[in-house]
């Protein structure tokens, strides 16, 4: 049976969450602030993790910046703020996904179901390579880690997703929806800034990593992974 960690502090919203999520056939453990959020996620592993943006103690922001720092597990923000801008910081923090007070709870399965789909698709594939390499590169699709010189790096579920999309065909320029829609699978509406933020953030941990660039803009028509610049 697959455990969620839920961090609401709104109890009868956590309480109508765990309860239908419950009878999905999925365990929950609730915790109602920031920090009773982080001391359960050190203690337990879970398969996802549903956070609310504002919590007292420690926001959801912070306690998704901290996982983030150890874990590459599937994350959804739960929150109040729909402005684009917004959702971009959640997304350039880490999250995986979003979805925005009020909702139907049959939305919020969905999109948990889309998300573990993704993960287990990408960690689980049958009779393809381990390894993708490229110019001292490499790709671990078990682990979902990225490694340069016996150093590595965890990835997001859609970071590995966007990272094995770019780096099989070096060169090949993507449009954003092109990449959309293979990484996200349509789960969050499109919009061309979730693409750039996801590949922002991926430069940094590139060049955190390798000290190079891999990651290229072209202008009108996409990205395109390696080459020179």
């Amino acid at each position: 049976m697959k455990r969620f960690l839920l961090v609401e502090d709104e109890q009868i919203l956590a309480k109508n969450i765990a309860f239908f999520l419950e009878r999905e056939g999925y365990e929950v453990d609730i915790k109602h602030d920031g920090e009773a959020g982080w001391a359960s996620y050190l203690l337990k592993a879970y398969d996802l993790i549903l956070l609310d943006w504002t919590l007292p103690k420690k926001d959801g922001l912070e306690l998704c910046r901290e996982i983030r720092k150890k874990s590459n597990v599937p994350i959804i923000m739960i929150t109040a703020k729909s402005e684009i801008l917004d959702k971009i910081i959640g997304l350039e923090l880490g999250a995986d996904d979003y979805i925005v007070k009020p909702f139907d709870l049959r939305e919020l399965l969905a999109r948990i179901h889309a998300l573990l789909r993704r993960n287990e698709t990408t960690s689980s594939e049958e009779h393809v390579e381990q390894y993708i390499e490229y110019e001292g590169l490499r790709l671990d699709r078990e682990k979902l880690l990225i490694l340069f010189e016996g150093q590595s790096i965890h990835l997001t579920v859609n970071e590995y997703r966007l990272m094995e999309l770019l780096m099989k065909k070096p060169d090949n320029v993507y449009s954003r929806e092109f990449i959309y829609e293979q990484v996200w699978e349509g789960a969050l509406g499109y919009n061309d800034r979730t693409v750039d933020v996801t590949i922002s953030r991926l430069r940094k941990k590139l060049m955190e990593l390798s000290d190079r660039k891999y990651f290229h803009a072209v202008r009108g028509m996409g990205y395109r992974f390696g080459g020179k610049s």
